[in-house]
This record gives C-alpha cells, structure tokens and sequence, in this order.
C-alpha cells in the first residue's frame, strides 16, 4: 500500500465520526476550569470570617494571594514546558491534586505560616492545571473554529465563578468557613481529576486537518518564518510577547484585586453577606457571556479589535467603582466587568496561538502566565495594604484603572510585526 493510500484510509477514518472528538475535550475542559477556577474565586468568601476569627489585618491575609501568585509565577513556565514535552494529562492532574489537597489542609490551618504554605503555596503551584494548561491544549484541537472552541471551554470559568462562591457562602453561614473549604478542596479533587483522565488525550495533527484544516501559519519576523517552529526563547525577542505580558499582568492584577477585595468593599458600603457573595455570581455568568461572545467575534473581526474594546470597558468600570455606593450600582458594575474580563481573558490564549503558533503553546502560554502570577500577587496585597494604610480602597481602585489603561495601549504594539 503506498503512503497516499494510508493517508485516503485514514482520512475516511476520520470522516465516519459525527462529532469531532476536540469538542468532547471542549466540554472537559469546561467543568474542569469551572471546578479550579471557582476555587479562587470563592476566596473572597473566606476573607472577612478569617479576619473575624484571627484579628488579622487586610494586608496579611491578602498575602496569601500574594504567595499563590508568586509561586504560580515561577512554576508556571517550567510546567507549562514538561506538559509540552510529556503530555497534559498527568501533568494536570498532579497539579490539581495539589491544589485540592491545599485547600482540605487549610481548612484546618491556625497560624499565618500554615495558611501561606495551605492556600497559598499548594494552590499556587495547582493553579498551573486551573487555566494554562486546558486552554493551551484546546489551541491544539482546534483551528477554524479555535475562538469559539477556547470561548466554551474558558466559559467554565464563568460557571464556577456563579457557582462555588454561592454554594461555598451557603456552607460558611450554615457550618463555618472550614467546611467550606474543606468542600473545595473536595470539588477539585472529585471533579477535575476523574475528567483529566477520561478525557485529555494529544490530538493526531492528520485527524485535526480533516475536521479543522491546516494550522495557519502567522509570522512575528521574516517572511516564510513559520511560527509553527518558534520557541519560548524565540517568543521572548518579539515586542508581541512582552505586550501580551503586559495585558496578562495588568488584567490579572485586576481581576485578583476584584474577586477578592470586591465582596469585603461591598459588605463595607452596608450590602448584605449573601448579597455581596452574589456579585460574584453575577460576574461569573456575565463573564461567560463575554467569554463566548468574544470568540464569536474573534473568528469574524479579529481577536486584538475584541481585546481593544473590551479592555477599554474594564478600564472604565474599574474607574468608576469607588463611587458606587448601592446594591443596584455595584450589580451594574459586576454584570459590566463580568462581561468585559471575560472576553479579554479568551483573548490572550488565542492571540497567543495566532502569533506563535501551537508547537510550544505550552512554554509560551505558560511564560506569558508569570505575568497572571504577579498580578494576582500584587493587586489583592496592594489594595489590602492601601486599605490598612488609609481606610480606604479608592488609591487601589484608581491605581488598577491606570494599569488597564495601559493594557490598552499595548493592544496597537499587537498590531505591527518585529
């Protein structure tokens, strides 16, 4: 049999299968990320009944984040490098093992140290299996369809994010915030891991072409230079790395500061606990509304013109919220912000995929994700300082605005090329 007629065989192979196997890794993905994702954000929950229990200040207990971030910074990389080379299955379900163990053990921490090494360290290296690693193998199974595909499966997301934090302040009335996170930890273990291994498989390059064509091939230099080849090392000479960094960062540091600062800000303008827990509900399912309507949009107009305007719109909302002082305006601002970092968060992958390729997703998704590890190390320590230091979160607010802005300004260095 010669070469050509293997290849015929096998693309009538793959021609039999009515559904294309990169969506049931879609739908994975999606309760995946919903399980690990939700996690942090139900931190917020955690924050004022840990303050109530210990008589910590605001700036201590954010240093939690603040160790997460670093260590997910510096491992992030490296891991995102062995799931290149050895596959994401297991790389993945290591990770999220850690994460969920971290959890169940801080949920009997009683000293600082035990609650930076528990929920801060343990998760921080988890959260390497929380969004870098899925979304990076999703670029892998998808092409034409590559914004929409990343768009589901990063709605999950979403879907944590409207759910744990509502299931989790349920518990914490009922029976306290320990057996809430206790039921965390349990959620990742019990929902990521079993999915991981069913469903995380490489995709065959010949079974993708069939169902989604040939990897487009973007250049970041000289011409015929194919990025299908380029390295992390590679990536790192290009100015469209370091603004990808950049908008990374700055919507991290964003996005840490709210999730775990907006609820306490809420309680302190007179909202209600369960009221102020359903503002990040609200952002989750709004989030996942932008999140799809972004990769929608991304495959028709262009993914940095989505990324534009959606961080412009975060930026604004950011701006505005230390003057919002009632129910109605703070559920306004998370149905305007759920909507806007939900899209642009989509938007980073995806770019990333379109300028350099997929070969080496892994390492370059996962160098740009040190720039996600400090900005959720940062913004969450920075407003709980600025808090202890003033009383206030209106510098911390207006400080993360001016860094949106400047994400905005890196999206027009996306557009040229080196």
């Amino acid at each position: 049999m010669s070469t050509m007629d293997g290849l015929e065989l096998g693309h009538n192979r793959y021609e039999k299968q009515r559904v294309y196997y990169g969506w049931i890794v879609v739908a994975g993905v999606f309760f995946m990320v919903a399980a690990s994702c939700g996690s942090f954000y139900s931190f917020g929950v955690f924050f004022v009944p840990i303050l109530e229990e210990f008589g910590w200040s605001r700036g201590v207990v954010s240093g939690v984040l603040f160790v997460s971030g670093i260590v997910y910074a510096a491992a992030v990389p490296l891991i995102g490098s062995i799931a290149d080379r050895f596959g994401y299955k297991w790389v993945s379900i290591v990770t999220a093992g850690l994460m969920g163990l971290g959890f169940i053990l801080g949920s009997r921490a009683q000293t600082v140290w035990q609650m930076y090494l528990f929920i801060g360290l343990l998760p921080g290296i988890g959260a390497c299996a929380a969004i870098p690693l899925p979304l990076s193998m999703i670029t892998s199974w998808f092409v034409k369809r590559q914004g929409l595909a990343l768009g589901i499966a990063s709605a999950g997301i979403g879907v944590g994010a409207a759910t744990v934090p509502l299931l989790v302040t349920a518990i914490e009335t009922q029976l306290g915030w320990r057996p809430a996170m206790f039921f965390v930890g349990a959620l990742i273990i019990l929902v990521y891991i079993p999915i991981a291994l069913l469903v995380i498989r490489p995709p065959d390059p010949d079974y993708v072409m069939i169902h989604e064509g040939k990897q487009r091939a973007h250049s970041i230099g000289a011409v015929g230079r194919d990025t299908r080849n380029i390295s992390l090392v590679q990536a790192l000479r290009t100015s469209q790395f370091w603004s990808l960094f950049i908008i990374f960062g700055f919507c991290i540091f964003c996005l840490g500061l709210i999730i775990t600062h907006l609820v306490p800000f809420a309680r302190d303008s007179g909202i209600s606990p369960l009221s102020a827990a359903g503002l990040l509900t609200m952002m989750g399912l709004c989030s996942i509304a932008g999140r799809l309507t972004a990769g929608f949009l991304s495959d028709r107009i262009g993914a940095n013109r989505v990324l534009f305007n959606g961080l412009f719109l975060q930026g604004i909302m950011i701006l505005l919220l230390p003057w919002m002082n009632s129910l109605g305006m703070f559920y306004l601002f998370a149905f305007l912000f759920g909507i806007s970092y939900g899209g642009n968060l989509v938007m980073i992958p995806r770019m990333t995929a379109d300028i350099f390729g997929v070969k080496s997703m892994g390492a370059i998704y996962g160098g740009l994700s040190v720039a996600d590890g400090i900005g959720f190390a940062v913004g969450p320590l920075m407003a709980g300082a600025l808090f202890d230091f003033s009383g206030s979160y209106t510098d911390a607010f207006l400080i993360t605005a001016a860094g949106i802005f400047i994400a905005v300004a890196a999206t027009f260095v996306l557009r040229r090329r080196d």
